[in-house]
């Protein structure tokens, strides 16, 4: 009897552990998105960088436009998408994604410079659906 009991105290200890690990998980997802600075998605496909806050090294943008069905739709989309000085990760729980400026590739940029370099490479390569 005192060994059933043991066991299911360390069961509930390893469930309430692992409810824990996966909240966090969530809260952190959840907070990475909201803690950044929004770009603008144009219909055309291509994002602008807000001009009015300073220069961070990633951005959110909406996703609603694009419709995806499936995370698998969205991560297959973003895969196909390859750009030299930035990534595009998203977020389907949260119909939004996330860009990553590779600012070590051009260390002391404005915004405005990202957004040049936003404009030609997605220009050639438009984020649309």
């Amino acid at each position: 009897m005192k060994n059933q009991i043991g066991l299911y105290t360390k069961g509930k200890k390893l469930l309430l552990l692992a409810f824990l690990v996966l909240g966090g998980m969530f809260i952190s997802t959840e907070m990475y998105c909201q803690s950044k600075p929004a770009a603008t998605l144009s219909a055309a496909g291509i994002l602008q960088l807000p001009t009015n806050v300073a220069l961070a090294p990633s951005y959110v943008f909406e996703l609603s436009s694009f419709g995806f069905a499936t995370a698998d739709q969205a991560i297959q989309y973003f895969a196909g998408k390859q750009y030299a000085d930035f990534v595009i990760r998203p977020n389907t729980a949260q119909n939004k994604a996330v860009v990553m400026l590779s600012t070590s590739n051009h260390p002391g940029w404005s915004v405005a410079q990202w957004n040049t370099l936003l404009n030609a490479a997605l220009t050639a390569q438009p984020l649309t659906n």
